[in-house]
């Protein structure tokens, strides 16, 4: 950002400041309804171009697979043009997919039109963080990161009921059409708020980006396949992921700034970081997956009755996710992300004994306790990465952050879906979730032991 923008503390002026979040905060929120309600909207989808449901999850699939594809190898373009420019491109490019998916004549050119706001996904997810830290006070970091939490909770706690209501009383194809809009406005905020990050003169590492796109894209694919077909194809993109990943840690072994950081995971805090991030998010979509099921069979409650009683997980999330924030800018980050997940793994142990008669009040609080707990670890932690790397690299963590969320959401889908392909055994599933947060709890008190960078 060039001097002239910032204050005397060297971060941007509040006025500023609390232009360019508003506009974060509408793109977060917009990108993540419109990843919510299309999962919500494939049987419509699938009645509408004929095919079957299991295509359908096809949509769902390839916006994942371009997200991570394409996070970190435009983490470094953004470091090397500036973020303002990759982050705006990024949100004119969702809103412009996001109008060609209302007009999709077929399923195939949906899919492609998908896959392109994936990658415009990725552009924006990339440097929200960085940017974040570049506008914010260190003081105030924590804060803002809760506030950021929040929106995306939010988003996800009104999808279902935006997503419901514009299926029936209008058409799919309003799912995505109300991001044109949103999308948009928030690019005009942000290029007209946000100052212009000076490019910076470093390579552009073509080859990084490549075996980046091949180790991720690789092993998402093969986690996928693991919890639904198995057999060759998991075992493809699993291997292609390794040796991908193999070829790329030798590429970038005297890389002074790699594009997958690798440097930043030689800072003991980080690495932790990214350890209790992994586990947290695989805990999370553990959680996901088994619910749905455990509540319209274990405890018979309807489609729409068990929508409204899981809503109180993001619901309880978006209301200690800011506290959350503050409380990360005065206490011990620490011990707010250990008791979170500890928290977190009580209510997935409340939830696994539950016994089939308990009312739906019964099933809301304790998703409410998962949801407190989760939000306690998420600003936190977020806060840790950021906080101990370089400033010079926070586009890096920014990437590590979005990068470690998808992977350990892949590892939990998978691993739910080779659960439930045994039987019906969804308290095994949440059992595995409160493992996952215990061992990410743990990552997170040795924390105190890790030496600083």
């Amino acid at each position: 950002m060039a001097a002239q923008d910032l204050d005397e503390t060297g971060v941007l002026p509040p006025g500023r400041r609390r232009i360019v979040f508003a506009g974060m905060i509408v793109a977060i929120g917009s990108v993540v309804m419109d990843n919510v309600a299309v999962a919500l909207a494939l049987p419509s989808i699938a009645a509408h171009y004929g095919i079957s449901p299991a295509q359908s999850v096809w949509l769902v699939s390839i916006y994942q697979l371009a997200l991570v594809c394409c996070l970190l190898p435009l983490t470094a373009l953004a470091e090397k043009i500036g973020y303002r420019r990759v982050y705006v491109a990024g949100l004119v490019a969702f809103a412009v997919t996001a109008l060609l998916s209302t007009m999709a004549p077929d399923f195939r050119v949906l899919a492609m039109t998908r896959a392109a706001q994936g990658v415009a996904a990725s552009a924006v997810m990339s440097v929200n963080m960085a940017i974040i830290r570049r506008i914010f006070p260190e003081r105030k970091l924590g804060g803002a990161l809760g506030l950021n939490a929040t929106a995306g909770a939010l988003a996800i706690s009104v999808s279902p009921v935006i997503a419901g209501f514009l299926i029936e009383y209008a058409s799919w194809q309003w799912i995505f059409a109300v991001g044109v809009p949103t999308t948009a406005g928030a690019a005009l905020l942000t290029w007209c708020a946000m100052p212009a990050t000076p490019p910076r003169a470093i390579r552009y590492d073509l080859a990084s980006a490549v075996l980046s796109a091949l180790t991720f894209g690789g092993m998402l694919w093969g986690l996928s396949q693991l919890g639904q077909t198995g057999g060759a194809s998991a075992a493809v993109g699993l291997a292609l992921g390794l040796v991908a990943g193999v070829l790329l840690v030798r590429h970038l072994r005297d890389v002074h700034e790699p594009m997958v950081p690798l440097d930043l995971l030689r800072i003991p805090t980080f690495a932790f970081s990214v350890g209790s991030s992994i586990c947290a998010f695989a805990a999370q979509m553990l959680a996901f997956v088994a619910l749905p099921f455990l509540m319209q069979g274990k405890f018979g409650l309807s489609a729409i009755e068990a929508g409204v009683v899981f809503g109180f997980w993001p619901i309880a999330l978006a209301g200690t996710a800011t506290v959350s924030g503050l409380l990360a800018d005065r206490v011990s980050q620490g011990v707010l992300c250990a008791s979170g997940l500890g928290i977190l793994a009580l209510g997935l142990v409340l939830l696994a004994t539950a016994g089939a008669g308990l009312a739906q009040a019964g099933l809301s609080w304790r998703l409410a306790i998962c949801g407190v707990g989760f939000a306690l670890f998420q600003s936190p932690n977020n806060r840790i990465m950021l906080g101990s790397s370089p400033r010079s690299r926070a586009g890096a963590a920014s990437g590590a952050i979005g990068t470690t969320r998808l992977l350990g959401q892949a590892f939990g889908a998978a691993l739910a879906a080779l659960i439930l392909a045994r039987g019906q055994h969804q308290e095994l599933a949440l059992w595995a979730a409160a493992g996952f947060a215990l061992t990410g709890s743990l990552a997170s008190v040795l924390r105190y032991g890790a030496p600083r960078a």
